[in-house]
């Protein structure tokens, strides 16, 4: 067949273009996956890290601490659970006191103000002291936290946001790999004081590089969700029975991972532990992954009952593994999968709630699972003190068992109620 030469020109230039257009677009070079990233978000990845550590720590050295404060390992326990309730409860007050401040302000100001209280928390002479410090940072990583994923989603283009999160968001994750195992090894030379001042250390690194990466300040301020409004949303129905769940499995959780350094003591080293935690930290990053693929294929529900029994497998198996290291690191390794697993799932479930508020419903989640961890680690503080440490896996199994008979008896969702737009200051 004849083909006119102008028009057979422009046919093969058209078809060179979509070539290169589609090879181009199924096959991105790694410079330009890279090229993609506001280097500011590496700055907040770190001082999420310095957050995520921070949160995590105490369940490594408590006992250290303990015996450096001469109180029962019960009591310690008490460390947690202050830091965990007031960044549960104060994380929405302060983030909603903050909201006319300006975006350098809180994020500098708040790191100084948190690496200074670790700081204070490392030279602390008694008990009560370290609980007043750890209010202190509690209240300034509530405040720092929502700040950071605030302004990560303004970083770059709307296709580059979930990445900017995510790198965000991993840097808390990546705490459980290497913050809180390398702060555990760092107290077994320098103390359970030093693991904090490490933390301090890291804080003050953010802050030093937010101060020289520069924050951009939005063209206009918008008002965050009154605590009057957060409440009303809190009480409805089908956020209740979203949350309720969270909370009692967060319990179980954090109720034994506090004292999990004590648990995994019985092993006769303490070595092991900060690469039994390694591992559990391994295991939650692996978690996340499948937890996404989990709820992609299947939707959150069903995975998030199975995930939820293996959880309870888990914890019930802790307390006889620990007497061998081989079967502690299988465990640990599998509750680490199952615990994040479920963190990740549930994100789908509460978001399913309201998805046009969905900003607020995660940061209701997130108080959840701090007011679990505060729960929890005083309710384990309480098994130990008055029966023994070897009952505190078996309870937090049968904790974990009233969230799975929670999860099947509560209605799944209400019909959401339509509300306002979210507002861009209240990310979780």
């Amino acid at each position: 067949m004849f083909v006119p030469a102008p028009f057979e020109d422009g046919l093969n230039r058209r078809k060179l273009i979509v070539d290169v257009t589609c090879r181009s677009r199924s096959s991105p070079t790694r410079a330009s996956l890279w090229s993609t990233i506001d280097p500011r978000a590496l700055i907040l990845a770190l001082g999420t890290f310095a957050i995520g550590t921070d949160a995590f720590i105490v369940g490594g050295i408590l006992p250290r601490i303990a015996h450096d404060l001469s109180v029962s390992v019960g009591r310690t326990g008490l460390v947690v659970s202050v830091f965990s309730l007031s960044y549960a409860v104060g994380s929405p007050i302060v983030s909603a006191l903050s909201v006319h401040l300006r975006r350098r302000t809180v994020l500098i100001g708040g790191l100084a103000v948190f690496s200074a209280a670790n700081l204070m928390s490392a030279l602390s002479p008694t008990m009560a002291c370290l609980l007043a410090t750890r209010v202190m940072a509690a209240l300034a990583a509530g405040l720092v936290a929502p700040a950071c994923y605030a302004l990560a989603s303004t970083l770059g283009g709307s296709d580059n946001r979930g990445k900017m999160l995510a790198i965000v968001g991993a840097g808390f994750t990546s705490a459980l790999v290497l913050g809180v195992p390398l702060g555990v090894i760092i107290s077994k030379y320098t103390g359970w004081r030093g693991a904090l001042i490490f933390v301090a250390i890291l804080g003050a690194i953010a802050a030093l590089g937010i101060l020289g990466a520069g924050v951009p300040e939005p063209d206009s301020t918008k008002s965050a969700p009154s605590l009057s409004e957060q409440m009303r949303i809190l009480g409805r129905p089908e956020t209740l029975s979203v949350l309720t769940p969270f909370l009692i499995w967060s319990i179980a959780n954090f109720g034994l991972y506090t004292f999990i350094a004590a648990i995994l003591g019985r092993l006769g080293s303490a070595t092991a532990v900060p690469y039994l935690l390694l591992l559990f930290g391994l295991g939650c990053m692996a978690g996340n992954f499948i937890g996404g693929s989990l709820s992609d294929r299947y939707g959150p529900q069903r995975p998030t009952i199975f995930c939820l029994g293996m959880l309870i497998c888990d914890l019930a198996a802790i307390q006889p593994a620990s007497s061998s290291i081989a079967a502690a690191a299988v465990t640990v390794t599998a509750w680490g999968v199952c615990m994040a697993a479920l963190f990740t799932l549930q994100q789908q479930r509460a978001i399913a709630v309201n998805p046009e508020r969905s900003n607020l419903i995660l940061a209701l989640n997130n108080s959840a699972l701090y007011l679990g961890a505060s729960i929890g680690a005083a309710a384990g503080g309480l098994v130990i003190s008055s029966v023994s440490l070897a009952f505190l896996a078996p309870a937090s199994a049968v904790i974990a068992v009233l969230g799975l008979v929670a999860l099947l008896l509560l209605p799944r969702r209400g019909a959401p109620a339509t509300l306002e737009p979210p507002s861009a200051s209240m990310v979780v």
